[in-house]
C-alpha cells in the first residue's frame, strides 16, 4: 500500500510539472539570487571591500565572475532564449523586463553570518526596490504579469555552512543538535524570503542545492584533509539538502500555484570529483588557480600573495579554491536545464520555464 501511495504521489507531481505550457515566443523572465557561484558582477559594483572578481585571472571575458568564463546562470539564460542577465547594481542597468541578477559573492542566508556581504536579505531588499521601479516603467498590471511568469533561481547557503565550520574548527565535529539547530535557522530565514517573493507574485522557483562542501579544495585545505572529500562538511551539506527538499515540498502543498525545481548539485559535483575523467576532467581535486594543498589556499587574484594559474582550465573541475571552471558550469547548467528526474526534480528547468 505504501509503495502504491508513493507511486501515486510521484505521478501527481509529474502531472503538475507537465501542466499547461506558455507561448514559446513570450520569453520567461529570470531573476537570480545567490552567492559567488551565481555572481556576474554584483559584488564588484557593490562597494564591499575586498570582494568581487575584479582582477586577473578572473578578468577574462566576460569578466567579473569567479570562473574563467560563463557561470551557471549565464548558460541557463542562454538556454531559455534570454540575454545574459546583468547584475542589478551595474551602473545604467534599468531594464528588468527579462530579469536581472542579484547574486553576490560571500552572500549568506543569515545576515549575521556574512554581515559585510550583500546577503540574501539585502538581495530581497533590492528585489523589492526593482519591483517598484518596474511598476513605474511598465505599469502595475504588466509588472504583475512579468513577476507571475518569471522563474526565480536560487543558489545560497554554502557560505553559511563554511563560515560555521571556520568559526568552530577547533570544536569539530559539531554535535548533531548544534547542526540541526543551525540548519533550522538557515531554512527558516530562507523560507521567509521565498514567501516574500511569492507574495510579490512569484510562482516558479528553481533551487540549486548545497554542493559537497567537503570536496572543495578550500575546505580540504582548511581542515588539512588529504582525501577526496572531508566527511564533516559533507554531512552538513547532506543534512541541509534533505531538510530543504522537505521544505520545498511543504511550500508547494501550502501555497497555491507554487511550483519548484531542485537541482542536485551535491551529487553532480561529487560524481565529478570521484570520477572526473568520465566527464572530461583530467584534474578534479586540485584547483586551476591558487596555492597550498589542492590550491585550496584562497590566494587567486590576491595581489599580495603568490599563486599559480594552470595553462588549460578546461581540463580542471575547479577554477579556484571554491568555484568550478566554465566547462564544469556548462555541464551543471545543462543538467539543471534538461536533466532527468535523478538529477533535477520534480521537473527540470526547461519544464519549469514552459509552465504558464
Amino acid at each position: 500500500m505504501r509503495n502504491m501511495l508513493a507511486k501515486l504521489a510521484l505521478y501527481a507531481t509529474l502531472l503538475f510539472c507537465s501542466s499547461a505550457t506558455s507561448n514559446a515566443q513570450d520569453k520567461t523572465p529570470l531573476f537570480i539570487f545567490g552567492d559567488s557561484l551565481y555572481d556576474t558582477g554584483m559584488s564588484a559594483y557593490g562597494g564591499v571591500k575586498g570582494v568581487g572578481a575584479k582582477y586577473w585571472p578572473y578578468s577574462q571575458k566576460p569578466g567579473k565572475r569567479y570562473s574563467n568564463g560563463l557561470v551557471i546562470p549565464d548558460f541557463i539564460a542562454q538556454f531559455s532564449g534570454l540575454p545574459i542577465l546583468k547584475p542589478y547594481l551595474l551602473p545604467g542597468n534599468k531594464n528588468y523586463t527579462e530579469g536581472v541578477n542579484f547574486a553576490s559573492a560571500t552572500a549568506c542566508v543569515l545576515p549575521e553570518t556574512c554581515s559585510k556581504a550583500i546577503n540574501l536579505k539585502m538581495q530581497l531588499d533590492y528585489f523589492d526596490q526593482m519591483v517598484q521601479i518596474l511598476k513605474q516603467q511598465v505599469g502595475k498590471s504588466e509588472a504583475n504579469r512579468i513577476l507571475h511568469k518569471a522563474v526565480y533561481l536560487f543558489n545560497i547557503g554554502e557560505n553559511d555552512y563554511t563560515t560555521l565550520l571556520q568559526e568552530n574548527i577547533s570544536k569539530l565535529p559539531l554535535s548533531p543538535s548544534d547542526k540541526i539547530t543551525y540548519i533550522k535557522q538557515v531554512l527558516g530565514n530562507l523560507t521567509i524570503h521565498i514567501k516574500s517573493i511569492y507574495n510579490q507574485g512569484g510562482r516558479k522557483f528553481a533551487f540549486q542545492n548545497i554542493g559537497p562542501l567537503g570536496c572543495m579544495p578550500s575546505m580540504k585545505y582548511m581542515l588539512r584533509y588529504e582525501g577526496a572529500c572531508a566527511p564533516e562538511p559533507q554531512e552538513l551539506a547532506m543534512m541541509h539538502n534533505a531538510e530543504f527538499a522537505a521544505v520545498a515540498n511543504r511550500l508547494q502543498s501550502n501555497l497555491a500555484g507554487f511550483k519548484y525545481s531542485i537541482y542536485d548539485f551535491y551529487a553532480a559535483v561529487h560524481k565529478r570529483v570521484l570520477d572526473g575523467n568520465t566527464y572530461g576532467f583530467k584534474e578534479s581535486e586540485t584547483a586551476c588557480c591558487g596555492s597550498g594543498a589542492f590550491n585550496g589556499d584562497n590566494t587567486c587574484q590576491n595581489m599580495g600573495r603568490t599563486f599559480s594559474v594552470c595553462s588549460h582550465p578546461k581540463d580542471y573541475l575547479w577554477f579556484d579554491a571554491w568555484h568550478p571552471t566554465a566547462r564544469a558550469c556548462q555541464q551543471f547548467a545543462e543538467e539543471f536545464w534538461s536533466g532527468k528526474s535523478n538529477v533535477v526534480a520534480p521537473c527540470n528547468l526547461r519544464s519549469l520555464f514552459a509552465m504558464g
